[in-house]
């Protein structure tokens, strides 16, 4: 999907910056991979939202 300002034109230069702070951390990347692992470890699996949030920087990912 393309990014287009409000003039209707595509700016890929503001699509990839948006793109990027929207992006997951690495580190919650890991702990969401290592939730999923563990869980399925144990006989489990992990349905619907996980919610993780930061104390530091008050941001929540699901």
């Amino acid at each position: 999907m393309t990014y287009k300002n409000h003039e209707g034109y595509r700016d890929p230069t503001a699509g990839k910056a948006i793109h990027e702070a929207d992006k997951e951390p690495d580190d919650i990347r890991w702990l969401r991979k290592t939730f999923h692992e563990i869980a399925g470890l144990l006989g489990y699996e992990i349905v619907g939202r996980v919610v993780i949030r930061d104390r530091k920087a008050k941001r929540t990912w699901r």
